[in-house]
């Protein structure tokens, strides 16, 4: 009799062993598979023809956007770079024909949102697709297929005028509008100091027998002179806020350890135009002193 009873206490036992494990790969099983879905990412993929010059934009009501990973002709692209990852934008353009691929990486441990736009050249915009997730990874692949313009179709061709225009609006999208502001304040300063003190020492010079009035060089090289100095201002002026803005944004992140969300206002090709500008404006007015022996007043 004991040693049934004892044959029935280990059966006993052995079967609470194998319920206790078969309880413990239960709950393993359920909460790998609640971790995988929880971890799972989502992967979406969408097409989209352009128009070369025309802008694509990636936005989120969160900072989600992970990482961009680009293929294609990046040397006809431009797509301001962010200040930090993760961030809430993306943009890019082109003004060549090609193909680009774009790989962006969304995660969020909240809902958030994401939307795809198309600015065109003719200011029109419209919605490419929206996507709506509680939480997670969204991986999103983009092919962008950037071709030629649409012809018009008219009776009479278009002239000469009309695509100057058309260039100077694309030309002028290029550039933020507190570079256009800075352009036109220093532009207006600078021409009505420039005119007032060219008249004044024009008459000046009317009033003294020993010295005569300027003549067509001399003026046109006295107005490359306030030129050269107006871009030269602008440069610097540009210049300093880009770094400033950078400088400012390294100290707080890397030292006060602060995300600040500031508009990016560091822009290589609006640095480099200014550069430039101010380069050819201080040649001409070094070939008009060259070549006609043309001095500034202060050495008369």
């Amino acid at each position: 009799m004991a040693n049934e009873h004892s044959t029935e206490t280990k059966t006993a036992i052995y079967r609470r062993i194998f319920s206790v494990f078969l309880i413990i790969a239960l709950a393993t099983g359920l909460t790998a598979g609640f971790a995988h879905a929880e971890t799972s990412s989502a992967e979406r993929s969408e097409s989209v023809d352009l128009h070369t010059g025309d802008w694509f934009s990636v936005s989120s009501n969160r900072e989600s956007l992970r990482s961009v990973e680009i293929r294609g002709n990046l040397s006809a692209a431009r797509f301001p770079s962010a200040l930090h990852y993760p961030t809430d934008n993306f943009n890019l353009t082109s003004y060549d024909q090609g193909r680009y691929s774009i790989k962006l990486a969304f995660d969020f441990p909240s809902e958030y949102d994401v939307i795809m736009l198309v600015n065109e050249n003719n200011a029109a915009r419209k919605e490419v697709a929206s996507y709506y997730f509680s939480s997670g990874q969204l991986i999103l692949t983009v092919d962008l297929d950037f071709g030629a313009p649409d012809q018009i179709t008219s009776g009479s061709h278009t002239t000469g005028w009309d695509d100057f225009a058309s260039w100077t609006t694309r030309f002028g999208d290029a550039f933020p509008l507190w570079v256009k502001l800075l352009y036109a304040v220093l532009g207006i300063q600078f021409v009505a100091v420039g005119y007032e003190w060219i008249r004044f020492e024009n008459e000046a010079r009317g009033d003294e027998s020993s010295m005569s009035r300027f003549d067509r060089g001399n003026l046109l090289y006295l107005w490359s002179e306030v030129l050269y100095k107006l871009f030269l201002t602008a440069f610097l002026a540009i210049a300093a806020v880009m770094s400033g803005q950078f400088i400012l944004v390294t100290v707080l992140r890397f030292m006060f350890l602060a995300q600040v969300n500031m508009l990016d206002l560091w822009d290589l090709f609006v640095l480099g135009f200014a550069a430039g500008i101010a380069a050819i404006a201080y040649a001409f007015k070094l070939c008009l002193e060259k070549s006609f022996d043309l001095k500034p007043l202060f050495q008369d």
